[in-house]
């Protein structure tokens, strides 16, 4: 009873303060938001929201993956006696040596392309921004053994206000003094540099002294550890991969402008993202831990809870983003028609992905090369269905595609599961869905009662309002005629 209170509280700690981080950042990102969709314009917001997800796609590569892998790394040396910040600095060397040739990889690729492949203006960007893959890798290992001590505030601090504000506040500053085509490149490296200065003295302040003179890095442990943890970053990659080809695919199929509408609506389904990132900070080091004390099957039905947790939460932000979606639209300067239509496709693509996604990491841990599998058929289905679809529905047809390909993948991580002995019942997340259907219903049947006197902008958004308070009455019902059907205390968190 002990260990189910305590799962709790530290489940709920460390997803509260994650999620404190996820507010604070997303409003430092809808400054920026506003800053480069509205100041810089769709065009420049475009080459740099390609040139920045090029980065992305780079980090997980060069950070060996990590972000993730550092968990059980860290159990297994700790256990000998060796110091956690040794550890770490190896980790750092490892990914350091990794990203200067990442870098150099990105920036003669690009060099190379043909002219028409792509803009100069993204050309040149990419090429600025390739080197801050440093200051990313950093952060995330970084960050990553600070939760590991379970203690989530420097990541709320880090990505929270450090990074994104550093950002906001530099490409602002640059646009007032007339950088408007490197503005927004400037605000990205000051918010890199700013990241890995302060991760680096947060894990110190968590693990305690350095202790340079005393580390000692051997270059044959670390090269075996290099090779270990290329399935996880070959993983990590093609998950990058999977989470952003719709917005390279919309960049070279439309163009820049398309692009920078896109990477507008890719910001704003960031609340559904984050309800997924809150509970992953905290989950994937106690999956580890889980896994490693009490195997494989009580791990599955740990993260079965979880993902009916995450759905749960994320279809109630699905209806309130239903409620305010033309709203923020219009707020961002985007009037392209089906926009409203795009990211409502993209906001249940992201629930189903990040609900249902929790359980692969299992697959992450004890089968790297399944998980690395999943993440391939998603992108190969993206990289059939949107050139298909967008030339015929623009960016609608790139949402219906990536939603299209995200419920396939969750049955194919099923699937796998299966296989290692992790078997959920088939509808153990039914109620929150048909709960949120049936209030969709009743809320759309609602709204045509009510005066046509009514502001016509309250009246769109009563049918989401009414179907948001009729799905959390519905999840109240839930909880109290199944007591623990939310509840997290499987996870062992010592």
């Amino acid at each position: 009873m002990v260990q189910q209170s305590s799962s709790q509280k530290v489940i709920a700690r460390g997803a509260g303060s994650n999620a404190l981080s996820f507010v604070i950042r997303f409003a430092a990102r809808a400054g920026f938001l506003y800053v480069g969709a509205r100041l810089y314009g769709a065009t420049s917001y475009g080459v740099f929201t390609m040139a920045s997800a090029m980065v992305e796609l780079a980090v997980p590569v060069a950070s060996l993956g990590l972000k993730r892998m550092i968990f059980p790394w860290l159990e297994e040396e700790t256990a000998t006696g060796k110091l956690a910040t040794h550890v770490l600095l190896d980790a750092l060397l490892l990914a350091m040596i990794a990203g200067v040739a990442v870098s150099l990889v990105m920036i003669g690729g690009v060099l190379l392309l043909p002219q028409g492949a792509l803009s100069d203006a993204l050309r040149l960007a990419i090429v600025l921004l390739a080197p801050s893959v440093l200051g990313q890798i950093t952060g995330d290992i970084a960050l990553a053994a600070t939760r590991w001590t379970h203690k989530m505030r420097y990541e709320v601090i880090g990505r929270g206000l450090v990074e994104p504000y550093a950002l906001t506040g530099v490409a602002l500053a640059a646009w007032h003094f007339g950088l408007q085509n490197t503005g927004m490149l400037i605000g990205y490296w000051a918010g890199s540099i700013a990241l890995a200065a302060f991760s680096v003295w947060s894990a110190r302040h968590c693990l305690g002294s350095l202790h340079v003179r005393r580390w000692r890095p051997s270059p044959a442990a670390l090269l075996r550890r290099a090779r270990a943890l290329i399935p996880a970053s070959g993983s990590d990659f093609l998950t990058t991969l999977a989470q952003r080809i719709d917005l390279y695919l919309v960049g070279f199929l439309l163009g820049d402008a398309p692009a920078g509408v896109y990477g507008v609506l890719r910001q704003l389904r960031t609340p559904i993202l984050q309800v997924r990132q809150a509970f992953d900070g905290i989950l994937t080091p106690l999956t580890a831990r889980t896994m490693r004390s009490d195997g494989d099957v009580v791990t599955g039905e740990a993260t079965a809870a979880a993902t009916r947790v995450v759905l749960t939460l994320q279809l109630g932000v699905v209806l309130l983003m239903a409620a305010t979606g033309d709203l923020l639209l219009g707020l961002f300067g985007v009037r392209q028609p089906g926009a409203y239509t795009a990211l409502l496709a993209m906001v249940l693509a992201e629930t189903v992905n990040g609900a249902f996604g929790v359980s692969e990491l299992i697959l992450y841990y004890r089968r790297p090369a399944l998980a690395l599998q999943v993440n391939f058929v998603l992108i190969a289905i993206a990289a059939l269905a949107i050139p298909l679809l967008t030339p015929a529905y623009g960016i609608v047809g790139a949402t219906i595609a990536m939603l299209v390909a995200a419920l396939f993948a969750a049955g194919l991580r099923r699937h796998w599961l299966v296989g290692l002995g992790v078997r959920p019942p088939l509808l153990h997340a039914s109620v929150p869905i048909v709960a949120a259907s049936i209030a969709v219903l009743i809320g759309l049947q609602g709204a045509t009662v009510l005066p046509l006197s009514w502001p016509e902008t309250l009246r769109d958004a009563a049918p989401a309002l009414i179907a948001l308070a009729l799905y959390a009455l519905f999840v109240a019902v839930w909880r109290k005629v199944r007591p623990g059907v939310l509840s997290l205390n499987r996870y062992r968190i010592s």
